[in-house]
């Protein structure tokens, strides 16, 4: 009878230690506004006791991912956009001649908000691992980032849409938005994984319709972008795609309290379909968060 006692309380301490061990961690695709979708992403995955603790994000995912490593929870992350105005085209793109214009804008507005929050301005200080990618234009490659000083300016170049807004230099070298080259980066924190978590809010519609020059110019960065994604899309254990309204583009920021909501419902529902996902669950109890009054969807 001790034996049978000292067996199960064995095992306990096994399973009890996996848990505590296991290194979860979640890859955020780039999208522009449709990365809103990430806040509610990650609210769904936190309420069902999956928190990631290996972040890495590409162009708005980058962005979103370096505040929610910061610590933030992604309440406080949508309040934050709420606040800032991040969600307002005007307050993020600001059409101006400027000197060395690589751009239509600067990304001064994300910069001064990376700053304000994350004082620290390094990725060694968070409480998470984060990394994120950028195109490396000067070498012609995708590169990630996740160490040292300077995080927010890395962060940017990460979100740098080519033409839209400035190419980023840092020592000396040229970067612009990682999605160009690699839209879900989940190579820098595969090897540091036991379980990765993809979620992919630009996927690729084919049955698009071609109506004119810019849509033809829209479906082909839809298939560079479905292409180049492909090999982090295929390290991830499990890949969440949001889909969206096919009213709703990349640069729909007014409509990020749908873009939110449209992420949480999808990837909860994802979860109740796939309830495998759940062995990765603490035990911290959370009850569903409520979602404030100002950040229900848009009629």
């Amino acid at each position: 009878m001790k034996k049978f006692y000292l067996l199960i309380l064995l095992s306990s301490f096994v399973v009890a230690s996996f848990a505590q061990q296991l290194r979860l961690g979640v890859t955020l695709s780039g999208g522009g506004a449709l990365g809103f979708a990430h806040i509610g992403a990650l609210q769904a995955l936190e309420e069902y006791g999956l928190h990631p603790q290996f972040v890495s994000g590409t162009s708005m995912g980058a962005v979103v991912g370096s505040f929610y490593a910061a610590g933030y929870t992604p309440q406080q992350i949508l309040v934050m956009t709420q606040q800032e105005k991040m969600y307002k085209k005007s307050k993020l793109i600001k059409v101006m001649p400027h000197s060395a214009a690589t751009g239509l804008s600067t990304h001064n507005a994300l910069r001064t908000v990376l700053k304000k929050y994350i004082p620290s301005d390094d990725f060694d200080s968070l409480p998470k691992r984060f990394f994120c990618c950028a195109t490396d234009l000067t070498n012609g490659k995708a590169a990630y980032f996740g160490h040292g000083k300077r995080m927010s300016e890395y962060v940017v170049a990460s979100a740098s849409i080519p033409g839209v807004f400035d190419a980023v230099t840092i020592d000396s070298i040229n970067y612009v938005d990682g999605g160009a080259l690699n839209n879900i980066p989940a190579q820098p924190i595969r090897p540091l994984c036991d379980v990765v978590i993809g979620v992919n809010v630009d996927t690729y519609d084919q049955g698009m319709r071609l109506t004119g020059p810019i849509s033809v110019l829209n479906k082909t960065v839809k298939v560079v972008l479905a292409n180049n994604a492909k090999q982090g899309a295929n390290m991830c254990d499990f890949l969440i795609s949001i889909p969206h309204n096919k009213k709703i583009s990349s640069f729909s920021f007014g409509r990020y309290k749908d873009i939110y909501m449209n992420g949480y419902i999808t990837v909860k529902k994802y979860i109740e379909e796939h309830p495998e996902i759940l062995k990765y669950a603490d035990r911290r109890e959370q009850a569903p968060a409520e979602i404030p009054v100002s950040a229900q969807p848009q009629n």
